[in-house]
């Protein structure tokens, strides 16, 4: 009786540390939170809604090709973010640790990222330029029913 006891109370226990587990992991950063997935779930809430917006084929082309600019100017963005993260890393691994290069290296690295946001927000504003003001108000009525 009492190791079957202990059994279940291990079970219960591993249960409850895999939750918890779990619910980190998904606070672990919020989709919603940054530009990038602004950016993107806006502009694929008008390109689902072109019909009900009255969307023009050009007006839906400029948003597609807009898409795909920004999308492949933030995955260079990133990569470069990326390999001075690494040459950020190598330069402190170094014996004697240059802090001029490092530093200039970090200021070059928050230099892109803040590039990148800038970036972001400006094709946020082209993608509501591309919009009539009665499609910007059709699109709010949308973004407040939740479609």
């Amino acid at each position: 009786m009492c190791k079957r006891f202990i059994v279940l109370m291990l079970l219960v226990c591993f249960a409850l540390s895999t939750t918890y587990v779990y619910a980190e992991h998904g606070m672990k950063k919020d989709p919603k939170g940054d530009l990038g997935s602004k950016f993107y779930h806006k502009m694929m809430t008008v390109i689902k809604n072109q019909e009900e917006l009255g969307l023009s084929d050009e007006q839906v082309k400029k948003l597609k090709d807009l898409k795909l600019a920004t999308k492949k100017e933030e995955i260079r963005k990133k990569a470069e973010i990326d390999m001075l993260a690494i040459d950020i890393k190598a330069g402190m691994w170094e014996d004697a640790i240059d802090i001029n290069v490092v530093n200039a290296l970090i200021d070059k690295k928050y230099e892109l990222k803040k590039e990148k946001a800038k970036a972001l927000v400006a094709a946020y504003v082209v993608l509501k330029s591309i919009l009539t003001e009665e499609q910007q108000e059709k699109l709010k009525g949308l973004c407040k029913r939740g479609k």
